[in-house]
């Protein structure tokens, strides 16, 4: 049996910016639905929903699904921001194939554009969005620091090393290095060598294993029931997804002692995230298992989410992620191409648009339209895993040429 989709996206838009050429979240998300309408060959006027997730960092102000409808004077019967953190981006698509499905629109735009290190401190924005309030902040943690605390339960859990998580800097680079708006690219590839030989961070996180901001993206994407995508040009069909949550400050996390959600393992610890439950979810939908996926796209923020996330996912046992980076299965000529744009690593992160520029690279190498490389073989099943908070929320899509 072959899995029945269960939506379609029909177009696919992307718009970039750098510091020689700056445009604020609202002139990316813009271009990008432009793009995007252009080539589902729909007018504005027959979108019935539009979906983003949170406000951009580089433009803060609330209700800004609303605002963009606004700017774009395209009245929807239904708009939201979706806050679970980034997988509420990644999510959209959930929200946006239930709605075709009941009845309630033909066309839905998912989006989100941003900017940060255009418009914002990045520096000076310490860990306040991401940190309690009450028991973090007071302490004066970073981002980084928050996140090296998993690395380091990690590392005692399974014995992983600084060495090893070098070999999940060098292959997102190899990737990176290829693509025309990574804001890495411009280094070269990279060795262990010059991946331990860069400052720390937070330990055990280096300079190498940290993403970068990453100038300004904006994606587009307009779902239709696979029906209505019959008709249409490079149709990219929505086979199964899944999302979960679990709690919003590591704190949270900590002090969770019972989950519904077996996937988590025993509780407390730092070394599953919500995203096995997504996974799960996904591939329960779809009717498939990890061995049916030919690529993924997944977020990395700092080195060690990548073997953690490819765990969670199901595509090694705990503790043995590393591996999938070590042999080089994720590379170029492995079975499993990953993060093709360099990801969060190295093509950066430009704030809250970082899940977008994952389903837009997943879109692109399913169409075979890769503005950097392609894999030796051209996938026709991907899975895109969108992470948010502290380790808090998961969202996975498996998105597929086949019907």
């Amino acid at each position: 049996m072959s899995p029945k989709p269960v939506a379609a996206i029909i177009g696919m838009g992307d718009a970039y910016a750098s510091l020689k050429n700056p445009k604020d979240p609202l002139q990316l998300a813009a271009e990008a639905t432009r793009l995007a309408l252009q080539d589902a060959g729909i007018r504005k006027d027959q979108v019935d929903a539009v979906y983003t997730g949170r406000s951009p960092w580089a433009d803060k102000r609330s209700q800004w699904s609303n605002i963009f409808i606004s700017h774009m004077q395209m009245p929807v019967k239904r708009t939201s921001e979706f806050t679970m953190h980034g997988a509420g981006l990644t999510a959209t698509l959930t929200w946006a194939t239930e709605m075709i499905a009941a009845g309630q629109a033909e066309y839905v735009l998912c989006l989100q554009s941003d900017a940060t290190e255009l418009f914002v401190d990045a520096v000076a924005m310490g860990a306040e969005a991401d940190a309690d309030p009450q028991y973090e902040i007071p302490y004066g943690p970073t981002i980084p620091a928050l996140y090296a605390q998993a690395a380091c339960r990690y590392f005692h859990e399974f014995g992983i090393t600084e060495s090893d998580l070098a070999d999940v800097a060098i292959a997102n680079q190899r990737w990176g290095v290829h693509h025309p708006h990574a804001a890495k690219a411009k280094y070269g590839e990279i060795d262990r060598e010059k991946v331990l030989a860069s400052p720390y961070v937070a330990s055990p996180l280096r300079r190498w294993m940290c993403s970068t901001w990453g100038g300004g993206t904006g994606g587009a994407l307009i779902v239709t029931s696979p029906e209505r995508a019959k008709t249409a040009r490079n149709p990219v069909y929505l086979l199964g997804y899944g999302s979960a949550t679990t709690h919003e400050y590591l704190t949270d996390r900590m002090n969770l002692r019972s989950c519904a959600f077996p996937g988590l393992g025993a509780l407390p610890n730092l070394t599953h995230t919500a995203t096995a439950e997504a996974a799960r979810q996904a591939f329960q939908m779809a009717g498939l298992a990890p061995s049916d996926v030919d690529m993924a796209q997944i977020s990395v923020n700092f080195a060690h989410m990548g073997p953690i996330v490819m765990e969670d996912l199901g595509f090694a046992k705990k503790g043995q992620g590393i591996n999938l980076y070590r042999e080089g299965r994720t590379g170029v000529d492995g079975d499993l191409p990953t993060d093709t744009n360099g990801g969060w690593l190295s093509f950066g992160q430009p704030g809250i648009s970082c899940n977008m520029d994952s389903m837009v690279e997943a879109v692109r190498q399913l169409r075979g339209q890769p503005l950097g490389l392609a894999p030796s073989r051209r996938p026709k099943t991907v899975l895109v895993q969108g992470a948010g908070g502290m380790l808090a929320a998961g969202s996975v899509l498996l998105l597929s040429t086949a019907t």
